[in-house]
């Protein structure tokens, strides 16, 4: 079983809110990240500082500093957070989401992930009551 991040979640959560996510999506994308990076573990999120698994963004505005891995790579955690809201932006995602079901969903018609709906959803939620349904 996967423990909390203790360290990585006060990192991270404040700095998320501090880019314009409030609320339950503010802890959904948390646990997005923990879900993407496997618990900030991956090699991808060690090497390109990139939470949420985003490739090179080729239209949009984007604080990536290039490529590796077929992922773009950050000069820090916080820019791969305020890149992801830059996404969010871009494409136009709503803010008000009554449940990770419909908020995976959004992702999910904007083609962000490239998983099986289902599984990311999964992951989603689980990351989401690991750190914020903690009973």
């Amino acid at each position: 079983m996967t423990s909390i991040n203790e360290t990585w979640f006060h990192y991270i959560f404040p700095r998320i809110v501090e880019n314009g996510f409030r609320g339950e999506l503010a802890k959904y994308i948390f646990a997005q990240a923990a879900f993407e990076t496997g618990n900030f573990t991956s090699d991808i999120f060690k090497e390109n500082n990139n939470l949420f698994g985003m490739k090179l963004a080729k239209i949009r505005p984007t604080l990536a500093t290039g490529e590796n891995r077929n992922h773009a790579t950050f000069k820090s955690i916080a820019d791969s957070i305020k890149d992801f809201a830059l996404y969010h932006k871009a494409r136009a995602i709503n803010t008000a989401f009554t449940s990770i079901a419909a908020y995976v969903d959004t992702l999910n018609k904007k083609g962000y992930f490239e998983a099986d709906k289902e599984t990311y959803q999964k992951g989603v939620e689980y990351y989401y009551n690991l750190y914020f349904n903690k009973g």
